[in-house]
């Protein structure tokens, strides 16, 4: 365990604090969220077909008890993957963590965050459903909107058409050794500490036996995207320029990279806009969560 918490602490500084001291760190639990979504990705892509995504997912789902279990541990350990790098993001940016890393590095590891994104979008996509289509729809867009080099991108990191070979290629390979090796760098261990094994591992499991993910059957009229993207879709449905969006998306970017470089009372201000955009956006996806139903009409969850 690690030091007990420090009782004149900031309320966030002693909260990090506590859970450490109590439970496995969010690095490693990120660390082993990484490991159980490449491992059992690995044994799943040797049914999966890229060329006919969906078909290979139904068969797999009709047919394969054990390989719908398997495909519920890659997702769910996936989605705590996201909720533990972002809880440990927040964690470091409480306590000066820019400060303590040479700005190089903190350079990589905002890249690797931004990766991670991408590999959690890639794989929605190669579901193959009309889900995934829309998401790749909707990033295919995004690109679209950049001038110059949006076709160079669009090519790069989506591939032509439909085909999802590229993109399969990045969710498979690119993406997820960008983010192993950022973060062997960042974290100096290539393997998280046991109880972390087990924390994600059982709860991944738990959460794929009682909620396995499936397939849209293009029969619902409710579409929507991953859920992590949902506050995104809420602000693309309400403004006409979706390059302002990419713009906005990019400054937020640019200034978590900037943090090392900016005096620590401007710093101590970024960080507290960053904040409030995260909850402006914490509530977006909840709306759309919740209170969107098809053709972007309001419903009542309940």
């Amino acid at each position: 365990m690690n030091a007990p918490p420090d009782e004149h602490a900031s309320f966030l500084e002693n909260f990090f604090d506590r859970w450490n001291h109590y439970l496995p760190t969010g690095g490693d639990l990120s660390l082993a969220a990484f490991w159980v979504a490449v491992i059992s990705g690995v044994a799943l892509a040797l049914s999966f077909n890229p060329e006919k995504a969906y078909d290979s997912l139904q068969i797999l789902l009709l047919s394969n008890p054990g390989g719908t279990l398997l495909r519920g541990i890659h997702y769910w350990s996936g989605q705590f993957l996201l909720i533990f790098c972002t809880f440990h993001v927040v964690e470091r940016l409480s306590c000066g963590a820019e400060r303590q890393v040479s700005k190089g590095a903190w350079l990589r590891v905002s890249i690797s965050a931004a990766m991670l994104l991408f590999v959690m979008v890639s794989g929605f996509i190669l579901k193959g459903d009309k889900e995934g289509l829309l998401a790749r729809e909707v990033l295919n867009g995004l690109i679209g909107t950049l001038p110059f080099v949006h076709k160079t991108l669009q090519y790069a990191m989506l591939g032509p058409g439909q085909v999802s070979h590229i993109i399969y290629l990045h969710h498979a390979v690119t993406g997820t050794l960008v983010v192993l090796v950022i973060g062997i760098e960042h974290g100096r261990r290539l393997w998280p500490e046991w109880r972390s094994w087990v924390y994600v591992l059982s709860f991944s499991m738990i959460a794929a036996y009682f909620k396995a993910p499936g397939l849209h059957d293009s029969m619902s009229p409710v579409v929507k995207g991953p859920w992590y993207m949902l506050g995104l879709q809420e602000i693309l449905h309400q403004t006409s320029h979706p390059l302002w969006v990419v713009i906005a998306i990019a400054w937020v970017f640019l200034l978590l990279v900037a943090l090392p470089y900016l005096p620590e009372r401007y710093s101590r201000n970024a960080k507290v806009g960053m904040a409030g955009i995260f909850m402006a956006y914490l509530c977006l996806l909840m709306i759309g969560w919740l209170f969107r139903g098809a053709d972007w009409q309001w419903v009542s969850p309940w």
